[in-house]
């Protein structure tokens, strides 16, 4: 996906994704130590999607936990794609190129201050000692655009490989969503520690369907626009393009499906 890693960090699975059980139901089974039955004096368990607002009847403290988990749950994925920082390292090296190649329609220049700026960024992460993962993937993937462009000789090549990419990406998360197994769901799995377990929970399978969907019509929707700008050799529209079917495009649609996501149960609680 438009910056979607393929390995998320191990410290992103937040460890509040575990519960013990709790002491409403006797050890025994139907009844407590008074002879009452448990429907007597349990309380039903609370919706896993289910916060505070939505449950006004929770107790404080089980709406402080479902709250917990949430928020452990939105920083665990946006952990995954690195932050707003990791976003932008992995875009802006594209972007410079683009604002250079409009500017001064000189492919040389260009492809060189993309990959400057690259080149500075991972600097930057390894004088503070920080991961590496999202500045390497922006200038490993300037650099393969601009080995595409200099090998050729024309600046539109620049932009061969996201396209390619980008009609890969629509066959593959169509093709996972046909088959009930949402790229969305696979991604998000393993960051929260819940693995394959959402496909037994019908809105959580649902609501990664959907997603995958939505992501598969973007890639879809920047090749049916580039494809064209890139036959016919427009590269100050392609290069516009890009930029608009870039991070905003790619941001609105994973706000939307966060929305859904988020509007789902949160993933089932293990037993410790």
């Amino acid at each position: 996906m438009h910056g979607m890693p393929a390995s998320p960090p191990p410290e992103a699975a937040p460890p509040v994704f575990t519960s013990e059980p709790g002491p409403a139901a006797a050890a025994g089974g139907g009844e407590t130590q008074e002879g009452a039955s448990v429907e007597e004096v349990t309380v039903p368990e609370p919706r896993n999607g289910a916060s505070g607002a939505d449950a006004p009847s929770q107790d404080p403290q089980a709406q402080a936990d479902s709250q917990e988990r949430l928020a452990a749950y939105e920083a665990s994925i946006l952990g995954a794609f690195g932050g707003k920082r990791g976003l932008t390292e992995t875009g802006l090296p594209s972007i410079v190129f683009i604002v250079v190649y409009t500017a001064t329609t000189k492919l040389n220049p260009s492809l060189w201050s993309a990959v400057a700026v690259a080149a500075v960024l991972t600097v930057v992460r390894l004088v503070q000692k920080d991961k590496l993962q999202h500045a390497l993937g922006g200038l490993l993937g300037v650099a393969v655009c601009a080995a595409f462009a200099k090998y050729t000789g024309q600046a539109k090549n620049f932009y061969l490989p996201g396209v390619l990419l980008n009609a890969g990406e629509a066959v593959v998360f169509s093709v996972s969503a046909l088959a009930r197994w949402p790229i969305v769901g696979l991604f998000i799995g393993p960051i929260t520690g819940e693995m394959t377990a959402w496909r037994q929970q019908p809105e959580r399978l649902r609501a990664f369907m959907i997603s995958t969907w939505l992501l598969a019509a973007m890639f879809l929707l920047r090749v049916l626009i580039e494809v064209p700008l890139y036959l016919g050799n427009q590269i100050t529209a392609l290069g516009a393009a890009k930029v608009v079917l870039g991070y905003p495009l790619y941001l609105a649609v994973a706000f939307v499906c966060w929305r859904i996501i988020k509007k789902a149960p949160l993933p089932a609680q293990r037993s410790s």
